[in-house]
């Protein structure tokens, strides 16, 4: 699976092995693939580091998260994906996701995206840049911020 953003590569392993008994944390997890019938690609996910957030509001997670999703394709230009997270560690009870559904574009490639350290006078802070010209600021947390 490639991601457009920070130009990412996510193995999904679908050769039908379980998932390590002590996976090695990471970024994206452990992630094994299957198809349940003709219509729905079920991904599920763990081995996940605790240094990243499950989304851009800042929502966190554990070590001990576990992520499935679902994804679906209705018909030729529709993939829907739903996430489904449990993680003892940070919530109460596990949660599923809005689905998110994609439309084919079949015009679009993906672009390049890339992060840089940018310093002005006010803070330290990533700038993620696309070639699109999109860009995002995250700000670094460390001795020069306050």
């Amino acid at each position: 699976m490639f991601f457009e953003t920070d130009n990412t590569v996510r193995q999904i392993w679908m050769d039908g092995r379980k998932f390590p008994e002590d996976p090695d944390p990471s970024w994206y997890g452990h992630s094994v693939g299957k198809w349940e019938d003709d219509y729905a690609f079920v991904v599920e996910t763990i081995g996940f580091n605790d240094r990243s957030w499950l989304d851009s509001f800042g929502d966190p997670h554990s070590d001990q998260l576990q992520l499935t999703e679902r994804y679906t394709r209705p018909d030729h230009d529709t993939l829907i994906v739903q996430t489904t997270v449990v993680d003892p560690k940070a919530y109460t009870k596990p949660w599923v996701g809005v689905p998110l559904n994609h439309k084919l574009r079949p015009n679009w490639e993906l672009e390049e995206s890339y992060c840089a350290i940018a310093i002005d006078d006010e803070q330290d802070y990533f700038k993620g840049v696309t070639s699109g010209g999109q860009f995002s600021r995250v700000q670094v947390v460390g001795e020069n911020t306050q």
